[in-house]
């Protein structure tokens, strides 16, 4: 509907890294597209300098308070507006919504958008801000033939080209020398793990497993905190404010290094106990404020 407003000089300068795979894959099932979950406070951490609203396109930027699920990510529009639109017919704009998940870095190119297969060395072409691979040059050549970039954009970042040949970002979580929240004297185990916040988190045995589960929201603050230490959330703004946070000041909370706004929310946690500090800094609330998904 509105691709080709989209993708003008905002997005001109994205770009997508490409790498070869292996010939022999098996992918997950496909999320479905048309389904739209609720808008959430913990939207991943992208950046959106660019980008523009999915709905309105050139017209307007994209907005971090206007997010909402789609596929195993977020989406950005500008306003309650655009999001009621979107929300009332996804499929209108699924094609905009599945190149935005590329631009802002929460899905990478693994195969060809046409035949799914193995990604050609140097078979390439500029779609819509994005350098997309392809098999072979004939698969290439059907986009490059298209003169419209809505055109080209439609069989590249369409539901069925983008289940082909787009995958989630995966994170690599590093366990070494992370402690247990419930039992802090032993060290985590990988096959531990507890499904939490969009991430995961890890435990020491089953006893904590168990204990977790029971009542996630009781040990909020050290969950969120240890999706930090593990690397799948980074803090994008200060936690008690919400604004930009000021790299020259920063607090220890229990490993974490934690980045403030001013001089009065860092003293608001250097006064803080050790409990209070983790509350104040990871608690659900505040973690929605200053962290995100990478």
């Amino acid at each position: 509907m509105v691709f080709k407003s989209l993708f003008l000089a905002g997005l001109a300068g994205v770009s997508l890294l490409l790498s070869p795979v292996q010939p022999v894959r098996q992918d997950p099932e496909p999320a479905a597209a048309d389904t739209v979950q609720e808008p959430v406070a913990e939207a991943p951490a992208v950046n959106l300098e660019g980008i523009k609203c999915l709905v309105m396109g050139e017209k307007a930027n994209a907005s971090a308070e206007h997010a909402i699920a789609w596929r195993e990510g977020m989406v950005y529009v500008c306003c309650e507006d655009c999001l009621a639109a979107f929300e009332k017919d996804p499929q209108a704009y699924a094609t905009e919504a599945n190149h935005q998940l590329v631009v802002t870095g929460q899905y990478e190119q693994k195969h060809c958008p046409f035949s799914g297969g193995e990604l050609a060395e140097g078979s390439t072409l500029a779609v819509a801000g994005v350098e997309v691979g392809f098999c072979c040059e004939d698969c290439k050549n059907k986009v490059a033939a298209e003169t419209e970039t809505g055109a080209q954009a439609a069989l590249v970042f369409g539901n069925e080209a983008f289940e082909k040949a787009f995958a989630k970002k995966s994170v690599a979580i590093t366990l070494d020398g992370i402690n247990c929240f419930l039992m802090p004297k032993k060290f985590v185990s990988a096959d531990k793990a507890v499904d939490y916040n969009g991430g995961k988190v890890f435990l020491c045995c089953d006893g904590c497993v168990k204990r977790f589960s029971k009542d996630p929201a009781k040990f909020a603050a050290k969950a969120n905190r240890q999706l930090v230490q593990t690397g799948q959330f980074l803090q994008t703004a200060c936690p008690i404010s919400g604004h930009p946070v000021d790299s020259t000041m920063t607090v220890d909370a229990g490993g974490v290094s934690v980045g403030f706004c001013c001089a009065n929310c860092m003293a608001k946690a250097e006064a803080a106990s050790e409990d209070e500090r983790a509350e104040m800094l990871f608690g659900a609330d505040a973690f929605a404020k200053g962290f995100g998904q990478r």
